[in-house]
């Protein structure tokens, strides 16, 4: 073989490696940038303020993301950790374009993610006593509840 026709086998070699690199650290990225959310099967159920009062069904194994429109709300968790787990804690989301960077408006959302664990029903609850700066929450304002019926 002439050195020509090596360097074009090297060449073609490095090449394919490369390219085999290239698509495990695509496919590692792709799947570490899902915003630091768990994983889960299936699409994820998505629960936010609209869903207060209702339920929902679930998956075993599947990610519930509860997000909630103002940071004064306080997430308690699940009534049944066993079926319904909390997985992580309460953060911030990033604040809206139309939430103005003044103290105390209580417009960032808030989210939280839950998995669902085993066949069964749990509600996820939260509470708030401000429903913006120095202004109490109507009464049927104070309390969030979902239901989360999983099979």
């Amino acid at each position: 073989m002439s050195s020509v026709a090596k360097v074009r086998v090297n060449a073609g070699l490095l090449f394919a490696v490369l390219a085999a690199l290239c698509m495990v650290l695509a496919v590692g990225c792709a799947s570490s940038a899902n915003g630091g959310q768990p994983k889960g099967t299936g699409a994820m159920v998505v629960v936010t303020d609209d869903s207060n009062g209702k339920t929902v069904n679930a998956s075993v194994g599947q990610t519930v993301e509860l997000i909630l429109s103002s940071n004064y709300w306080t997430v308690s968790g699940s009534s049944a950790p066993n079926v319904v787990h909390q997985d992580g804690a309460t953060t911030p989301l990033p604040r809206p374009t139309n939430c103005p960077k003044i103290p105390g408006l209580g417009c960032v959302p808030v989210r939280t993610f839950f998995k669902a664990v085993t066949p069964g029903t749990a509600s996820i609850t939260a509470s708030r006593t401000a429903c913006g700066e120095a202004k109490p929450c109507a009464t049927d304002q104070e309390n969030f509840k979902v239901t989360v019926v999983v099979r």
